[in-house]
């Protein structure tokens, strides 16, 4: 199963930016069919299938970005290089981002990763980024409960203080993506334990994936990451508290690329439905 290069970059971003608003407030401790051609020799067989329009991955990222924030301060590069950033970052429903010495705009097509995860009984936690080569945003939820927005490209960034829940971590991602990862088919796909390939039913519906006997409950997940970008693909992983796992990848209209599922004992499967 193919991988997108950008989604180990997003995760070292988000390391690095941790890090570097760690460096920036050392005063507080800090515990995302074609049709067959037909027998004229025409050039080419024109599929008769209408297009299917691309699926909005991007919608619950900028409205879980739009808002204020306040009490922006240069940190990394940008301090050391005497930028002066005080004041607030309006991001506006549009993507626009503007003040603090910041004027950039957040799009559907850059590269985008959210992290919700918890520990035992502990409040879950969000981080969000949004990167191109240009600019990157992200915001952070830490484990007192701080959170902090970044602005910029690292290491010249502009930190500024989030004083409102960031909307994704209210529910788990499944339901903020349920209306694209909710499906019902049936897929052919490598049973790990048997070494052989067959058919398994594969539903995702009401919070609940079940596939080959699997059962998961997509809203208590202790860990969820969903990605998606410039490649045009979106990825959704998942880890139960007993370390089940599964991995949903998507095609640009929102259909069941592949996936994988880890499960009790040697039950596993690798799906792939591409053409």
């Amino acid at each position: 199963m193919s991988k997108s290069p950008q989604r180990p970059a997003l995760l070292m971003l988000l390391t690095a930016v941790l890090a570097l608003s760690a460096c920036g407030d050392k005063s507080r401790k800090v515990a995302p069919e074609s049709q067959e051609a037909s027998e004229p020799a025409v050039a080419e067989a024109v599929s008769n299938e209408p297009a299917l329009p691309a699926a909005d991955y991007f919608a619950p990222v900028l409205a879980s970005a739009a808002g204020s924030y306040s009490a922006c301060q240069a940190i990394g590069g940008a301090a050391e290089g005497g930028l002066k950033a005080g004041g607030t970052v309006v991001v506006a429903a549009n993507g626009k981002v503007s003040g603090a010495a910041i004027a950039a705009e957040v799009t559907r097509d850059m590269d985008s990763m959210i992290m919700r995860q918890r520990e035992g009984n502990a409040a879950p936690t969000v981080s969000l980024a949004v990167q191109s080569d240009k600019f990157t945003l992200s915001l952070m939820e830490h484990d007192d409960g701080t959170k902090q927005a970044h602005f910029g490209t690292p290491p010249n960034l502009v930190q500024c203080k989030i004083t409102t829940p960031i909307k994704l971590s209210s529910q788990s991602l499944y339901a903020s993506y349920a209306y694209v990862l909710d499906a019902k088919t049936r897929i052919k796909c490598l049973n790990a334990d048997t070494f052989k390939f067959e058919e398994v039913d594969y539903q995702v519906a009401k919070g609940a994936l079940k596939i080959g006997g699997e059962v998961y409950d997509l809203n208590t997940m202790k860990m969820e990451t969903v990605s998606f970008g410039r490649d045009k693909l979106f990825s959704y992983l998942g880890q139960t508290a007993d370390d089940r796992s599964i991995i949903v990848i998507l095609d640009a209209q929102g259909k069941v690329k592949n996936l994988q599922v880890h499960g009790k004992g040697n039950k596993a499967f690798a799906c792939d439905v591409s053409p």
